[in-house]
């Protein structure tokens, strides 16, 4: 398998080495692995499908689990949380990486003029979820009954959760019960199928995948 640091898969390159960048633990070194929350699969410190992503983020190494409609800060243990919220998403340092997903319709394009962080990625996701539905999206979910009853179900229990005395639909209610963060993925063929025409290409684009436990 071919590393982006080279043949050593525990030997990065000296970008590695900056503040705030992810390296992967020499060998006998629990480094993040060792926090509360998430381990590598069978041994392994890096994601072996997404070696480029940091593996808090990679769908099949990380073990985070947290609830989208909530802030991150707010959900994952803070001995997860803190040790890597600043830590970069990805190892190509990226300061733009785009979030699309199969469970709602938006892209979410997290942009910054230094490299993005593990916490910038799930804010966003936070932020762009907490956004109010629009006319048009609306106009699109009454045509889709199941949808619809999803929504209005969703928004009723937030609500009444958060003590709301007026129901404003938000875009998580578009989730229904399908808000517990599972990673991200590359899914090149839904990507490219994904992309708007016209809209740039954005090479760090990753497919959130979301679950209800």
């Amino acid at each position: 398998m071919n590393h982006p640091w080279g043949n050593n898969p525990w030997q990065p390159p000296a970008f590695y080495n900056q503040p705030g960048a992810f390296a992967p633990p020499q060998p006998g070194f629990q480094g993040f692995w060792g926090q509360h929350g998430w381990a590598p699969p069978s041994g392994v410190a890096f994601s072996t499908k997404y070696p480029t992503l940091h593996p808090v983020l990679a769908s099949d190494t990380t073990q985070v689990r947290y609830d989208v409609r909530k802030k991150a800060r707010n959900d994952i243990p803070p001995a997860t949380y803190v040790p890597v919220r600043g830590q970069f998403a990805t190892a190509t340092s990226a300061s733009h990486v785009r979030l699309i997903s199969k469970a709602f319709p938006w892209s979410i394009d997290v942009m910054s003029n230094t490299p993005v962080t593990c916490e910038a990625v799930w804010d966003a996701l936070h932020v762009a979820l907490q956004q109010p539905i629009q006319d048009s999206e609306w106009g699109f979910i009454v045509g889709e009954k199941k949808l619809r009853e999803t929504v209005d179900k969703a928004a009723r229990r937030r609500a009444e959760t958060d003590g709301e005395e007026t129901l404003t639909l938000k875009r998580i209610d578009w989730l229904g019960s399908n808000t517990i963060f599972k990673g991200l993925d590359r899914l090149e063929e839904f990507q490219e199928v994904r992309l708007l025409p016209g809209v740039e290409p954005c090479t760090e684009t990753w497919v959130v995948k979301l679950g209800s436990s």
